[in-house]
């Protein structure tokens, strides 16, 4: 693998882990909207791209 691929595999995986401990730490407005994040991003990881767009409109 190229070191382009490996830098962009590395940024995504720092991406998710942040959107993952900023769901895991946050008071979420509906507790179901919680439990929808947490699960999209542990089976479907590119929707930590949206939860960052998303993120303010969902917290307290």
């Amino acid at each position: 693998m190229s070191n382009v691929t490996l830098v962009l595999m590395f940024l995504f995986v720092v991406l998710w882990l942040y959107c993952a401990i900023s769901i895991f730490s946050s008071e979420f407005k509906s507790p179901k909207a919680k439990v929808f994040w947490v699960v999209g991003i542990i089976f479907v990881p590119f929707l930590a791209f949206f939860y960052l767009f998303m993120k303010k409109n969902l917290l307290k």
